[in-house]
C-alpha cells in the first residue's frame, strides 16, 4: 500500500510540476532527465528545511535535546540534495574545447561525493552508537517526542523512496545516493524513538546495538555506491539492452545485412555510439552514405545518443 502511494504521488508531481508523461519508466532525454533531477533536489531541500524547522521549534518548546539534535541531522541532508542539484546543473554545460563530449560525467562525480558523505555518516552513526553503549544512560524525552520522531521517520522514508523512484526512472546514481541520506535520517529518528521508549523500561543500550547494525549497513551501501560511481567514471561495459536497441534500429532499414562492433561511450546524460553496418553491396557510394545518415538519425531519435555509422559492403562469393 505504501509503495502504491509512493508511485501515485511521484507520478502526480511529475505530471503536474514537469508536464511529463509519468508512465515513461525509463527517461533518456537529457532535458527531461535534468528536470527530474531538479524535482528530486528541490522536493528534498524544501522537505528537509520544513521538517528541520518543525523539529527545532518543537525541540525548544518541549525542551527535548533529542529533537533538537535530530533537527540538525535533518538540516544536514540539504547539503547532499544541493550536491545533486549542482551536479546536474554543471553536467548540462555544453561541450567546449577541452571537453568535446560535454560535462555529463560530473553526474558520476556528484554520485561519488554523496556516496563518500554517506560513508562518513555511517561512521558517525557507529561512533555515536559506541558512545551511547558505553554511557548506558537513560535517553530523555516524552512519549509524545517519540511519536513525533516516528511520524518524521515515515515522511523521510517517503522522501527516500520518492528519490529512488526518480533515480531509477532516469538511471541516476546520485539520486539513489541522496535517497539513502533520507533513509539514514529516518533510521536515526526511529532509533531515538526506540531509545526513549525502551529507556522508560530500563533498556538503555538497545538503540546502541541497533545503531551498530545500521551504521554497518550505511557504510556498506555508501561503499557500494562509491565503487559503482568510480566504475562508471573509468568506463563500464555497455548494457546488452542498449546494444539490442541500436542493432534493432539499424536492421529496420532495407539494405542493411548485419550490425557489429557496437561501442557505447557513457557521458552521463550524453552517450556516443559507433557501429559497423554491413550493407547491400549493390548500393552506390551516395546511397550507402544516405543510408548511414538515416540510421544515425533513427538511433538518435530512439535512444537520444549521438551515433556514427561505419558502412561496410557485404562480401559476395
Amino acid at each position: 500500500m505504501f509503495n502504491r502511494f509512493i508511485q501515485k504521488s511521484t507520478d502526480y508531481l511529475i505530471l503536474k510540476l514537469l508536464k511529463l508523461d509519468p508512465s515513461n519508466r525509463k527517461i533518456t532525454n537529457p532535458e527531461e532527465r535534468r528536470k527530474i533531477a531538479y524535482l528530486e533536489s528541490w522536493v528534498s531541500i524544501i522537505g528537509n528545511v520544513v521538517l528541520a524547522a518543525i523539529k527545532l521549534i518543537l525541540g525548544f518548546v518541549m525542551n527535548s535535546i533529542s529533537l533538537i539534535a535530530d533537527a540538525v541531522h535533518t538540516a544536514s541532508d540539504v547539503l547532499t540534495s544541493a550536491v545533486v542539484l549542482l551536479g546536474f546543473k554543471f553536467s548540462a554545460a555544453p561541450p567546449d574545447e577541452k571537453h568535446p563530449y560535454g560535462h555529463g560525467r560530473i553526474e558520476f562525480l556528484a554520485s561519488l561525493l554523496i556516496a563518500l558523505m554517506l560513508i562518513f555518516v555511517g561512521f558517525e552513526f557507529g561512533k555515536s552508537s559506541y558512545e551511547r553503549f558505553l554511557a548506558n544512560e537513560k535517553v530523555a524525552g516524552s512519549i509524545l517526542v517519540a511519536v513525533f520522531m516516528l511520524a518524521s521517520a515515515v515522511f523521510k522514508e517517503w522522501m527516500s523512496r520518492f528519490s529512488i523512484e526518480l533515480g531509477n526512472k532516469i538511471s541516476a546514481g546520485a539520486l539513489i545516493a541522496d535517497a539513502w541520506h533520507h533513509r539514514t535520517d529516518a533510521i536515526a529518528s526511529v532509533l531515538v524513538a526506540v531509545a526513549i521508549i525502551f529507556s522508560k523500561y530500563g533498556y538503555y543500550r538497545i538503540d546502541a546495538v541497533f545503531g551498530f547494525l545500521v551504521s554497518a549497513l550505511i557504510v556498506y551501501t555508501g561503499g557500494t555506491m562509491a565503487y559503482d560511481s568510480c566504475s562508471k567514471l573509468i568506463g563500464e561495459m555497455w548494457e546488452e539492452e542498449m546494444v539490442r536497441k541500436v542493432k534493432e534500429a539499424a536492421l529496420s532499414f532495407p539494405g542493411v545485412i548485419d550490425v557489429h562492433k557496437v561501442f557505447i561511450h557513457d557521458y552521463g546524460a550524453y552517450k556516443e555510439i559507433s557501429l559497423h553496418v554491413v550493407m547491400d553491396s549493390t548500393l552506390n557510394f551516395y546511397e550507402a552514405h544516405e543510408l548511414s545518415e538515416k540510421i544515425e538519425r533513427l538511433i538518435e531519435e530512439r535512444i537520444h545518443c549521438r551515433a556514427t555509422v561505419h558502412g561496410e559492403p557485404a562480401r559476395t562469393v
